[in-house]
């Protein structure tokens, strides 16, 4: 069973698509599950203005890319060294056993993100 978190940000993802020349573009995937997240960021003035993902897999993957995607915006990316993992972990509400690798994958997510920081580049591995 879903919990509301996913299933709200599954249904309705406001953050699909793409970002045409986005400052930062980097991809994650869990070998275990096979699920994989492209992640698009512009960011203008010091702050992230908008997030964009691609996500395949399964719904609660899309839908911890939504949510990620949409955590980000108004924030300078610096900021996201201060979330700690319970924040993280909290960020998808209360999962079932079979989704708790979605905790991992919004974590993954979060540290590629803050290794890029600061750096010029668009790093995208399968």
């Amino acid at each position: 069973m879903y919990n509301d978190i996913i299933i709200d940000n599954f249904s309705d993802p406001a953050h699909v698509g793409d970002i045409n020349e986005p400052n930062y573009e980097y991809e994650i995937g869990n070998p275990v599950c096979g699920d994989r997240i492209r992640v698009q960021i512009n960011i203008t003035n010091g702050l992230i203005d908008s997030a964009r993902f691609r996500a395949w897999g399964c719904a609660t993957s899309v839908a911890t890319a939504n949510i990620f995607c949409a955590s980000l915006e108004g924030l300078a990316p610096e900021q996201l060294a201060g979330r700690t993992s319970n924040e993280i972990e909290g960020m998808l509400g209360e999962l079932e056993p079979s989704q708790h690798h979605c905790v991992e994958i919004l974590q993954q997510l979060h540290h590629r993100l803050l290794s890029l920081v600061g750096k010029d580049c668009r790093e995208v591995m399968p």
